[in-house]
């Protein structure tokens, strides 16, 4: 296994934890809940992106609108990039790669919402250049 191969493998683990909600929510036991991330499989996909796009060095929130199926609709982060395409690769491995619960108003019915969440690339070990 080569260095590179180890590096990425950090990497990969390291986005693992750093892909989580801005503020963790505890769900109401009865009545409006917000939205939830589920699961989020794009480790890899947007290590491997983040990196060839140079933004290793970043923390950014970023905020999806949900529909009532717990679709990601849109997506915004808080870091604004020279080039839209950097924020638009981001945007579409976060939001194809995350499965999220609705939010549910008051009589339990899902209904539209946002997640905020936090991407932390400082953790990351950078490869030699």
């Amino acid at each position: 296994m080569g260095r590179r191969s180890i590096i990425f493998g950090v990497l990969a683990a390291g986005l693992a934890a750093a892909v989580q909600p801005a503020q963790a929510q505890e769900p109401a036991a009865q009545g409006p809940r917000p939205v939830q991330l589920i699961a989020f499989d794009g480790v890899r996909e947007l290590a491997s992106t983040s990196s060839r796009l140079g933004v290793l060095s970043q923390k950014m929130d970023f905020t999806f609108e949900i529909d009532a199926a717990g679709t990601a609709t849109d997506c915004t982060l808080s870091r604004k990039f020279r080039s839209p395409s950097v924020t638009k690769q981001l945007c579409d491995i976060l939001m194809r790669r995350s499965r999220l619960s609705p939010a549910l108003d008051g009589q339990g019915r899902p209904t539209t919402g946002t997640y905020t969440g936090r991407i932390d690339f400082d953790m990351w070990i950078k490869p030699d250049r």
